[in-house]
């Protein structure tokens, strides 16, 4: 495990906070959401609708293929495409893009727009928050050894020549102590510009908050949880590479 530390150039390519919810009937409607253009406008101009699309096809005598799409909210992003705000029937996601700063200017900033949301739909419930960081490892080539850089490589069964052309995992962690769910992916696709592995760590909580205050609470444990998992999964000449 690498010493946990500020990396001043932090790999990552997106940090998001997701706090999902239950909403009244008339706040679920799409032209209630579309009140909040107003509070975005000024910092957050670019809007785009978020549709769900659903492809229906029915077999028999009598064939059918029906296309359909349903509004769901706004997607919102900032003039310097920073910032992503997604404001839904369902909750609200906000991303921050390159340059990522810190977590506290991204709590900041998600807990502002979050309070505008709140404050327009008047959530019922919060029943589940979320961290989750992608990161981008771009590793030193144009040959490697991953065992220096990562602690948990897929192992070629040794009968095969020991060389990893690609790899993907996909690992589900729950963690009772920590009452939150973890969610770690590693994928790494060969590329003839550069040898890079995504490490993408979700981390999740779900259950009815009794407020604002425990859900954020909530949400700055995940973030520490992220951080164990993060510091973990990378070896110091990762680090490194990044400080």
């Amino acid at each position: 495990m690498a010493k946990q530390q500020h990396l001043s150039r932090a790999p990552i390519t997106e940090a998001l906070i997701d706090i999902r919810v239950t909403l009244p009937a008339k706040a679920r409607e799409i032209n209630h959401l579309a009140g909040l253009d107003e509070s975005f406008r000024s910092q957050y101009p670019d809007k785009k609708t978020i549709q769900r699309f659903q492809y229906k096809v029915e077999l028999g005598a009598s064939h059918s293929e029906e296309t359909s799409s349903k509004p769901l909210g706004f997607r919102y992003t900032s003039a310097d495409s920073s910032q992503v705000i997604q404001a839904t029937s369902s909750g609200l996601t906000f991303s921050r893009l390159p340059p990522y700063q810190d977590w506290s200017k991204l709590r900041q900033e998600g807990n502002r727009v979050w309070k505008i949301y709140s404050d327009h739909v008047r959530p019922e419930t919060i029943t589940r928050v979320a961290v989750r960081y992608i990161n981008k490892l771009t590793l030193p080539g144009p040959h490697i050894d991953f065992d220096q850089y990562l602690n948990y490589v897929p192992i070629v069964p040794k009968a095969l020549p020991q060389v990893l052309g690609g790899f993907f995992s996909r690992i589900v962690v729950p963690d009772e102590k920590a009452q939150c769910v973890a969610i770690i992916t590693q994928h790494f696709q060969p590329s003839p510009s550069e040898i890079a592995v995504l490490l993408d760590i979700d981390v999740f909580r779900e259950k009815v908050f009794a407020g604002d205050e425990e859900a954020w609470a909530t949400l700055d444990h995940l973030r520490d949880f992220k951080n164990l998992i993060f510091f973990d999964s990378i070896t110091e000449k990762t680090v490194k590479v990044y400080e």
